[in-house]
């Protein structure tokens, strides 16, 4: 009964040293880490935020292939889990469906063609 327990120990592997931090990998995850003096991290209450992304809350493409078909069209009211389109991949249909409820207010992409990771197909009302 004496004192407080010993510190846990976690180890991890430096997979790259970043000009402020480091990459690193713990139980199979990769983690970026920020390293700065105590000073510099006091200013960053300052720092404005990020501007949000104008696809914020859109589907996007999960990965890169062909749009096979949409399922929707702008102004239909969708729910959860409803099949909003198809997207190919290496010759592999992949459903994609909604996230949660909404309202379809702008179709970005058209079938056939061509997706890159990350683009938006389908734009939901704020």
């Amino acid at each position: 009964a004496g004192g407080p327990p010993p510190p846990a120990t976690l180890v991890v592997q430096v997979q790259e040293r970043l000009p402020l931090g480091w990459r690193l990998c713990a139980f199979g995850t990769s983690f970026t880490v920020l390293a700065r003096p105590p000073h510099y991290a006091a200013l960053g209450v300052h720092m404005k935020p990020p501007p949000p992304s104008p696809f914020a809350g859109s589907l996007l493409s999960p990965m890169p292939g062909t749009l096979h078909s949409v399922a929707v069209e702008v102004g239909e009211r969708v729910a959860l889990g409803q099949e909003l389109c198809v997207v190919e991949a290496m010759k592999m249909q992949n459903v994609l469906v909604a996230e949660r409820d909404g309202v379809v207010s702008e179709l970005y992409a058209t079938p056939g063609d061509t997706l890159a990771a990350d683009q938006p197909i389908v734009g939901f009302e704020k």
